[in-house]
């Protein structure tokens, strides 16, 4: 089913209607052309009865053939059947031959019309031999060939045209699934970390109420408000000031120093992707504040220049070798999966690390 729909999308023909109406124009265009070629070369008129007879066992040869590789044809071709594939080029030109030379009693009619007297002479096969010689090709077959060679290069633009549509289709769907399964990611994933905090805290003080709070704007946001493919930095940089806010409260300064500086973005509706540099914190706050047993501390910064984002997330390593982070867990390697999708070519992507420090650098660029 969901193959069937696929090809109706990416057809070039929307309903049996217009398939129709272009296979009309198309065949109908195909007649006229043969009328005026047969006229010219029998010099006679467009509505002449050899005229009109000729130019429709052209444009029957023509259909025939035509409709023989496009069904045929075409299959044996991409599965590699030669030997099928030259039977299939021996049949057309037999019933080419054979339709054609029906024509020759035509010339009886018209005896002061040399031309087509010569031709009916040059059709005229006396023996098997004849019908293989190349003066039956050349006054045979060439006309129809052309003819049906035009057709079947309209039929393979045409089916390459509806390839080429379906499968950017698919890939479109592909991406998007991808991205609905890395979002799905984050939400659960910040999500856990931040119900750890809360269960080491609860039953200290009443800052547990203050992280309920935070927590359920971090949660409205990422259910209702990352839905969509763009929203405006200036709300992604609240959540993330909102995170931030959620590890201070938590650490409560007492060992971790945190600073971070949002001050910098000159227009607060520049359309980012949602959910896009909570990875980066996060891990920060994960891999460098958590995993430290003395003084930590952790240093964010964003800011806009033109059509450009700056982020830089900064973080303490721990001491012992022991505990030491990891650069790229899921959060990382999801958050450069998002951007080589979303902002290919158009972000640059660096992660150090010296001997006390870890530090991320984003270049992110959102003109489209």
């Amino acid at each position: 089913m969901r193959t069937l729909t696929f090809n109706k999308q990416a057809s070039l023909y929307p309903n049996q209607s217009t398939r129709l109406l272009w296979h009309l124009v198309f065949w109908g265009f195909m007649s006229c052309l043969s009328v005026v070629n047969t006229a010219y070369m029998f010099n006679t008129s467009l509505l002449n009865l050899s005229t009109l007879s000729y130019a429709f066992l052209t444009i029957v040869v023509i259909y025939f053939n035509h409709t023989m590789l496009s069904y045929y044809g075409l299959g044996f071709i991409q599965n590699k059947h030669w030997v099928k594939l030259l039977a299939l080029l021996l049949l057309l030109y037999l019933v080419c031959t054979i339709l054609i030379q029906s024509l020759s009693p035509l010339s009886a009619l018209f005896p002061d019309n040399q031309r087509m007297r010569i031709y009916s002479e040059r059709i005229y096969i006396n023996s098997i031999a004849d019908i293989f010689s190349l003066n039956t090709f050349i006054w045979i077959f060439s006309i129809p060939m052309f003819g049906t060679l035009f057709a079947f290069a309209a039929k393979t633009l045409k089916n390459s045209y509806e390839a080429n549509k379906r499968n950017a289709m698919l890939q479109k769907e592909k991406t998007e699934m991808e991205l609905n399964f890395l979002r799905a990611q984050i939400h659960p994933h910040f999500l856990f970390n931040t119900l750890n905090n809360i269960y080491g805290m609860v039953m200290e003080n009443e800052r547990a109420g203050q992280v309920v709070l935070k927590l359920s704007d971090l949660l409205r946001f990422s259910l209702y408000e990352s839905s969509g493919k763009r929203i405006p930095i200036g709300r992604e940089v609240e959540f993330l000031a909102d995170y931030i806010n959620l590890e201070q409260i938590r650490h409560h300064n007492t060992r971790v120093a945190i600073s971070y500086d949002f001050d910098h973005i000159k227009n607060k509706e520049t359309p980012i992707v949602p959910l896009l540099l909570i990875s980066f914190v996060e891990n920060a706050f994960k891999h460098g504040v958590n995993a430290t047993i003395g003084k930590a501390w952790v240093r964010i910064s964003l800011k806009q220049e033109g059509d450009t984002i700056l982020f830089h997330v900064e973080n303490s390593k721990p001491d012992t070798k022991k505990e030491r982070p990891a650069t790229t867990g899921i959060g990382i390697e999801n958050a450069k999966r998002r951007l080589a999708l979303l902002y290919p070519d158009k972000h640059h992507l660096n992660i150090t690390e010296t001997a006390d420090s870890y530090k991320v650098s984003l270049t992110l660029h959102t003109n489209d």
